[in-house]
């Protein structure tokens, strides 16, 4: 019984000091509901022999060794999920911060395809934009398609306007 207790929490501390705390929340999750159901069965067989003390006129005192155990899992249960919130919590900081960026290019993008005629300036201004549109890191991923569609659509409409511009200077 002894080492089991111990391997609960040494499984949940090598779980909790990997270096990506989010790959690893589904199987920290597994390992807090065996553990819960490794609890549930000590507690009842503790409550099957508080009742046959009883029986037999005697008074059995509480599971201190479950309590500690519960305590120890707990502590670093709660730490890695403090852990892990932060991180999540920062990387929805730093996508929606991407999104604002990403959102800027396409409205740079769209005064280029609106204002700029002439063809140098204009393909400059592009490289600069997609440039920048690749450095940008992950937005939200619920943004991710519209974002992405309206950008591919101001290219399009950016490539359509410089052929028409190449034609007519050509023409």
């Amino acid at each position: 019984m002894e080492t089991l207790n111990t391997q609960f929490v040494e499984e949940l501390k090598s779980l909790a000091d990997q270096e990506d705390l989010i790959s690893v929340g589904r199987d920290v999750n597994e390992l807090r509901t065996k553990f819960e159901d490794y609890i549930l069965e000590e507690e009842r067989k503790h409550q099957v022999a508080q009742l046959e003390a009883k029986d037999r006129g005697e008074q059995l005192d509480e599971n201190l060794e479950i309590l500690q155990l519960k305590e120890a899992f707990y502590a670093v249960y709660n730490v890695f999920k403090d852990k892990r919130r932060a991180i999540i919590d920062a990387k929805k900081v730093e996508e929606e911060e991407n999104l604002k960026k990403k959102r800027s290019l396409i409205n740079q993008l769209k005064e280029v395809v609106a204002n700029e005629e002439n063809i140098g300036a204009a393909f400059t201004a592009h490289k600069e934009i997609n440039a920048k549109w690749k450095e940008v890191g992950d937005i939200p991923r619920d943004k991710r398609h519209d974002i992405q569609q309206e950008y591919s659509r101001l290219l399009e409409d950016f490539f359509y306007n410089m052929k028409i511009y190449r034609e007519i200077k050509e023409y």
